[in-house]
Protein backbone atom coordinates (compact mmCIF):
# COMPACT_ATOMS: atom_id res chain seq x y z
CA UNK A 1 0.00 0.00 0.00
CA UNK A 2 1.29 3.42 -0.98
CA UNK A 3 1.46 5.75 2.04
CA UNK A 4 0.42 9.35 1.50
CA UNK A 5 2.45 12.02 3.32
CA UNK A 6 1.93 15.79 3.34
CA UNK A 7 5.05 17.89 4.02
CA UNK A 8 4.35 21.46 5.12
CA UNK A 9 7.53 23.56 4.97
CA UNK A 10 7.90 27.12 3.69
CA UNK A 11 11.60 26.98 2.77
CA UNK A 12 12.06 25.55 -0.73
CA UNK A 13 15.52 24.14 0.00
CA UNK A 14 14.45 22.38 3.18
CA UNK A 15 11.29 21.03 1.53
CA UNK A 16 13.26 19.81 -1.47
CA UNK A 17 15.84 18.09 0.73
CA UNK A 18 13.06 16.49 2.80
CA UNK A 19 11.32 15.30 -0.37
CA UNK A 20 14.48 13.76 -1.80
CA UNK A 21 15.41 12.15 1.51
CA UNK A 22 11.92 10.76 2.16
CA UNK A 23 11.51 9.35 -1.34
CA UNK A 24 14.87 7.57 -1.23
CA UNK A 25 14.78 6.51 2.43
CA UNK A 26 11.18 5.48 2.83
CA UNK A 27 9.70 4.21 -0.43
CA UNK A 28 7.07 3.90 -1.58
CA UNK A 29 5.43 7.21 -0.71
CA UNK A 30 2.96 9.51 -2.34
CA UNK A 31 4.27 12.88 -1.29
CA UNK A 32 2.27 16.12 -1.28
CA UNK A 33 4.01 19.40 -0.52
CA UNK A 34 2.81 22.74 0.78
CA UNK A 35 4.63 26.02 1.38
CA UNK A 36 2.00 27.57 3.63
CA UNK A 37 -0.74 26.57 6.01
CA UNK A 38 -3.36 27.79 3.55
CA UNK A 39 -1.93 25.51 0.86
CA UNK A 40 -1.66 22.62 3.35
CA UNK A 41 -5.31 22.93 4.37
CA UNK A 42 -6.39 23.00 0.72
CA UNK A 43 -4.34 19.87 -0.04
CA UNK A 44 -5.58 18.15 3.12
CA UNK A 45 -9.15 18.66 1.93
CA UNK A 46 -8.36 16.99 -1.40
CA UNK A 47 -6.36 13.94 -0.35
CA UNK A 48 -6.42 10.90 1.87
CA UNK A 49 -3.42 11.34 4.14
CA UNK A 50 -1.56 8.80 6.24
CA UNK A 51 0.83 11.26 7.87
CA UNK A 52 1.43 15.00 8.01
CA UNK A 53 4.89 16.46 8.62
CA UNK A 54 4.59 20.16 9.50
CA UNK A 55 7.05 22.89 10.38
CA UNK A 56 5.94 24.84 13.45
CA UNK A 57 7.54 28.08 12.23
CA UNK A 58 5.30 28.80 9.24
CA UNK A 59 4.76 32.41 8.17
CA UNK A 60 1.43 33.92 9.22
CA UNK A 61 0.53 30.79 11.22
CA UNK A 62 0.99 29.67 14.77
CA UNK A 63 2.38 26.17 14.45
CA UNK A 64 0.28 24.69 17.22
CA UNK A 65 -2.90 26.25 15.78
CA UNK A 66 -1.94 25.01 12.33
CA UNK A 67 -1.52 21.49 13.67
CA UNK A 68 -4.98 21.71 15.28
CA UNK A 69 -6.51 22.76 11.94
CA UNK A 70 -4.89 19.84 10.14
CA UNK A 71 -5.90 17.36 12.86
CA UNK A 72 -9.47 18.66 12.70
CA UNK A 73 -9.62 17.80 8.99
CA UNK A 74 -7.85 14.45 9.45
CA UNK A 75 -8.42 13.33 13.04
CA UNK A 76 -7.01 9.84 12.47
CA UNK A 77 -3.89 11.06 10.68
CA UNK A 78 -0.76 11.40 12.80
CA UNK A 79 0.94 14.79 12.68
CA UNK A 80 4.69 14.99 13.20
CA UNK A 81 5.89 18.49 14.01
CA UNK A 82 9.36 19.71 13.28
CA UNK A 83 11.08 22.85 14.46
CA UNK A 84 14.46 24.50 14.36
CA UNK A 85 13.74 25.53 17.96
CA UNK A 86 14.35 22.55 20.19
CA UNK A 87 13.05 23.48 23.60
CA UNK A 88 11.42 21.18 26.11
CA UNK A 89 8.49 23.64 26.39
CA UNK A 90 7.84 23.53 22.64
CA UNK A 91 8.11 19.73 22.56
CA UNK A 92 5.65 19.46 25.42
CA UNK A 93 3.22 21.97 23.85
CA UNK A 94 3.26 20.06 20.56
CA UNK A 95 2.69 16.67 22.18
CA UNK A 96 -0.01 18.02 24.51
CA UNK A 97 -1.73 19.53 21.45
CA UNK A 98 -1.96 16.16 19.74
CA UNK A 99 1.26 15.77 17.79
CA UNK A 100 2.28 12.15 17.33
CA UNK A 101 5.92 13.22 17.55
CA UNK A 102 8.20 16.25 17.70
CA UNK A 103 11.46 16.34 15.77
CA UNK A 104 14.17 18.97 15.92
CA UNK A 105 15.25 19.89 12.40
CA UNK A 106 18.82 19.22 13.51
CA UNK A 107 17.79 15.62 14.30
CA UNK A 108 15.69 14.93 11.19
CA UNK A 109 18.03 12.48 9.47
CA UNK A 110 18.74 10.50 12.62
CA UNK A 111 15.21 10.30 14.05
CA UNK A 112 12.57 10.88 11.38
CA UNK A 113 12.95 7.53 9.61
CA UNK A 114 12.16 5.49 12.73
CA UNK A 115 9.20 7.77 13.56
CA UNK A 116 7.76 7.39 10.07
CA UNK A 117 8.33 3.67 10.12
CA UNK A 118 6.43 3.39 13.41
CA UNK A 119 3.56 5.70 12.42
CA UNK A 120 2.97 4.41 8.90
CA UNK A 121 2.69 0.72 9.86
Amino acid sequence: MLASVLVVEEHDGVRSALRDWLLTSFPPLRLCEARSMEEALRLADQARLDLILVNLELPRANGIEAMHALRKRHPDCPVVVMSVTDSEALRLAAIESGAAAFVSKRELPSTLLSILDRLLK
